[in-house]
């Protein structure tokens, strides 16, 4: 019975020094050069958890590591949710990944930390092709102190105004483009009596809201921060915005509305025209009557403004150079035409081309989703040009507006200025006040 425990002892040992050994081994691997015959492994956390996106990423990471003898590609699938905290928990450790795919608010933490790679991005973006990243994109990843980007952009949804183009050649409407087509379609579509309305844009207190607004009071000039970071909405230009988007507001279903409103309306056809992003078209594509009726437009005055969303891969300063080296060639690898359309397919329509050659390509374009939409799906993306934030002003990052959108106080201000009638200077006053707390 003893020399049994024994045995069992010295097994254990065997083992539990074999598992050392191995960890040892794995953690030398991950740091040294793959160029002497050596290897290196990378970890590449992302959000795309749906079975089928990480089977997709194993073929792409399989292929690329067929081209790339020595360098080994670890994906870790993480739900957005949790990602923050996982980020967190990774900095506190000492053990973030050599690659984070995320969108601006993990991108600016990162960058704030110190740990993000600013000028290999810069580098990367720069081998690429930096006249081929839509404008927009560039701007909305620029470090706030201009030294290299927070990522390399990877996709973006875009978000605008959705309308149904046969119903408004029957009333020989001109497209949404402008204020005055906007407002003017929204008045003669709407028909309260049976149900059917000119519009929706989001008046809930929300997300949603401050993200439709924003494309209004941006085509106009009119922003939260100047370009020195002080507070700046005491402006004829968010007066006009704000008097705008309550009167359209009008031709919207009642009640305070949001984007499950939005999707729904437009879909059941209850609206001609509504915002949303670039997500309905998986939806819309299952309708093809409705998908090839379709068109798509962004609000502009004395410009353009879309709003969006660009989710990037941040490459972590905090691992080896071998390791960043690895990171910039799977990034590169995964920006190359053919892998690119694979990993953008993965959600056609909502993961939208940061690459202006790639939004015109016939390849991209051959997709069932995208095909739905004919010649306006490779319109679409061309929106990320002119990608507006109210957290970016001339391609520099505030990042102090995240702390003005958790406390909604955009939105509630839409909120209490279309539900609840209050006036226009009351509302500039209100946002003023509540904004300057916010950045003492």
């Amino acid at each position: 019975m003893v020399k049994k425990k024994a045995y069992a002892f010295l097994s254990l040992s065997l083992v539990f020094l074999f598992i050392l050994t191995a960890c040892s081994q794995g953690k030398e691997s991950a740091k040294t050069e793959n160029g002497d015959g050596k290897e290196v492994t990378i970890q590449y956390w992302h959000a795309n958890i749906e079975e089928e996106r990480v089977e997709l990423l194993k073929e792409l990471i399989e292929e690329f590591e067929r081209q790339n003898p020595g360098i080994h590609v670890q994906q870790v699938p993480v739900p957005e949710e949790d990602l923050p905290n996982k980020i967190s928990a990774a900095m506190g450790a000492n053990q973030l990944p050599a690659i984070i795919e995320s969108g601006i608010e993990q991108m600016l933490l990162l960058s704030e930390e110190e740990v993000s790679d600013t000028k290999l991005h810069e580098e990367i973006i720069n081998e690429i092709g930096k006249d081929d990243f839509f404008k927009g994109v560039l701007d909305t990843t620029k470090a706030p102190n201009g030294n290299g980007y927070l990522g390399v952009p990877m996709y973006g949804w875009v978000q605008g105004i959705w309308y149904n183009k046969q119903l408004f050649e029957e009333k020989g409407l001109e497209p949404p483009t402008t204020w005055e087509n906007i407002l003017k379609a929204a008045k003669a579509f709407h028909d309260p009596a049976n149900k059917k309305y000119g519009i929706v844009i989001g008046t809930q207190k929300d997300q949603f809201t401050e993200q439709t607004f924003s494309q209004f009071a941006l085509s106009n000039n009119a922003t939260i921060f100047d370009e020195k970071g002080n507070v700046n909405v005491d402006t004829p230009e968010m007066a006009e915005s704000l008097d705008f988007y309550k009167e359209l507001a009008k031709y919207t279903p009642p009640g305070a509305e949001s984007w499950r409103e939005a999707k729904e309306m437009y879909l059941s056809g209850r609206v001609p025209m509504a915002m949303y992003s670039t997500y309905i078209m998986g939806d819309l594509s299952q309708n093809t009557q409705l998908a090839k009726s379709t068109g798509f437009a962004i609000p502009e005055k004395k410009n353009k403004s879309s709003f969006g969303q660009i989710t990037s891969f941040v490459i972590t300063n905090t691992v080896s150079e071998n390791e960043r080296n690895a990171a910039k060639q799977f990034t590169k690898f995964l920006m190359e035409k053919e892998n690119y359309i694979k990993f953008l397919h993965m959600s056609a329509g909502g993961q939208n081309p940061t690459r202006k050659s790639i939004a015109e390509d016939p390849e991209y374009l051959d997709h069932e989703t995208l095909k739905a939409f004919g010649e306006v799906a490779s319109q679409i993306p061309f929106a990320l040009e002119n990608l507006q934030r109210f957290d970016v002003i001339n391609g520099k990052i505030y990042p102090k507006m995240s702390d003005v959108s958790a406390q909604f106080i955009i939105s509630e201000a839409i909120y209490n200025m279309t539900e609840h009638g209050v006036k226009t200077d009351e509302v500039i006053k209100t946002v003023k006040d509540k904004i300057e707390k916010v950045m003492k």
